[in-house]
């Protein structure tokens, strides 16, 4: 029987790569072995399959997608990016609650690239995470909305923003609370009266993953789905997540409200 174009592709990591690197633009045979780092034996049976099935065609020495293949492989791209994604990590994806992810992003998940975990170690088990802490203070832009209550959060945004850093952050209702306490109120009161700041609150982010949109950096902690909160972020570095966390961020700004003064805002929540 006859295989069909599924098997075809998938059933052959060589193919898949060939038919991708031609999406790019034509290549020659050479062009082709040194891209994939393959040799001539492994390659040229390959393209030899795809050009007898009608996915790339032959002008002169260099190989390009056909019409058929060209729709076909620019479906497939975000498919294999997509299942990267999820793949490298999937165990945090298929342990968290990812319901608070609006679908028009969820659907854009291979936009994250290329993406690391980090989480606390033992010996900062009560501190802020190292790595979280290094790349924020490299940022020049920061937005988050912080989704767990943190003794170190008030002191450390506020030390952000007054070395320069633009800082806007969302916090749900009841995070709120806990920083215009005594405690924190002071150091909240001074975050609001830099110029480069902005803190929203939102009554209806309970339970939403902790996200950072930095210029530098996307980071997203999503909820268990049966266990407490771990402060497990999923982080990345590429553009394509910049721009994706951007987006998350500027969702859930849309349902929130901006506090201009901390002191009226405790006087009018019970």
């Amino acid at each position: 029987m006859e295989d069909s174009l599924i098997d075809l592709i998938f059933l052959s990591d060589k193919r898949k790569k060939v038919l991708l690197l031609l999406l790019e633009g034509p290549k020659d045979i050479n062009t082709i072995k040194k891209i994939l780092k393959a040799s001539a034996t492994s390659v040229q049976p390959q393209v030899k399959i795809l050009r007898e099935k009608h996915l790339i065609v032959q002008d002169k020495d260099l190989y390009r997608l056909s019409e058929m293949g060209k729709i076909i492989v620019e479906k497939m791209k975000p498919l294999l990016e997509t299942l990267s994604v999820l793949e490298e990590n999937v165990d945090y994806w298929v342990d968290r609650d990812i319901s608070k992810i609006p679908p028009f992003l969820l659907s854009r998940v291979s936009e994250l690239g290329h993406c690391i975990i980090i989480e606390p170690r033992i010996e900062h088990m009560f501190e802020m995470i190292p790595e979280f802490v290094k790349n924020a203070e490299e940022a020049k832009k920061f937005e988050a909305v912080i989704s767990y209550f943190h003794p170190l959060f008030p002191s450390f945004f506020l030390g952000l923003a007054e070395k320069g850093t633009s800082v806007s952050l969302i916090l749900p209702e009841s995070i709120l609370k806990r920083w215009v306490d005594n405690d924190y109120r002071e150091q909240t009161r001074q975050f609001l009266q830099i110029g480069n700041t902005k803190l929203l609150v939102c009554k209806d982010c309970e339970m939403t993953p902790n996200i950072v949109a930095a210029d530098n950096f996307m980071g997203i902690a999503l909820f268990p789905k049966e266990a407490a909160f771990g402060r497990k972020y999923l982080i990345s570095f590429e553009p394509g997540a910049l721009a994706w966390g951007k987006e998350l961020y500027e969702y859930y700004e849309q349902s929130a409200e901006q506090i201009q003064n901390i002191d009226s805002y405790a006087s009018s929540t019970p």
